[in-house]
């Protein structure tokens, strides 16, 4: 399986229109971001970012911005 990179899902994500990113602080959560570096939504918990697939990510986002909205 191919690695999945936070670049890669960043680059999903602008290519969806979201207006997030993500950040993995390594300490097992990941984080969406908006463009005023507030966190979107809840984190998520997960240990590896290639544990889902990056169209899961976009799901995540999405669902991230109608907990927490993104401006």
């Amino acid at each position: 399986m191919k690695s999945i990179t936070s670049r890669a899902i960043n680059a999903a994500l602008r290519a969806a229109g979201l207006g997030v990113e993500i950040v993995n602080n390594r300490d097992g959560y990941s984080y969406f971001l908006d463009r005023d570096g507030n966190q979107v939504g809840e984190s998520v918990y997960i240990c590896f970012l290639n544990q889902q697939t990056i169209s899961e990510w976009v799901q995540h986002a999405r669902f991230a911005i109608k907990q927490g909205g993104a401006k």
